[in-house]
């Protein structure tokens, strides 16, 4: 008597389990429609998406976004370093007195003269 009802428990335990298994999912399992598990690696970006556009429109689209974003970054990195050069090359000068001019000026000058091009060549 006790055999027969030991078999179904344990199908109805060994069932609820499987039951339970899948409707939790484990942390460490990608899931892209759960939001909640977000890893400091990977950054979401959200993708604006209409359905009813040109996809080959749309890659152009985000392909341009991004490399108007490289200009961006590549242009504000080339301004920050053009403003250090010219505070270092005005200490300099400061530094020299009247009637001396430094070498590091003149280095400076140069590096600021192409610094000065390849902004306005990512500008044009």
């Amino acid at each position: 008597m006790k055999n027969k009802l030991l078999i179904p428990i344990v199908l109805l335990v060994l069932a609820g389990v499987q039951l339970w298994a899948r409707q939790t999912p484990s942390p460490n399992s990608a899931n892209p429609c759960n939001e909640s598990i977000a890893t400091a690696d990977k950054k979401k970006e959200v993708i604006e998406h209409d359905p009813l556009a040109d996809p080959l429109v749309e890659l152009r689209t985000r392909n341009q976004k991004k490399i108007d974003e490289k200009n961006f970054k590549e242009l504000q990195d080339s301004a920050a370093e053009l403003a250090q050069v010219s505070a270092r090359m005005s200490r300099e000068i400061e530094a020299g007195g009247q009637y001396v001019i430094s070498i590091r000026v003149l280095e400076d000058l140069d590096k600021a003269e192409k610094l000065t091009k390849k902004i306005r060549g990512r500008v044009k």
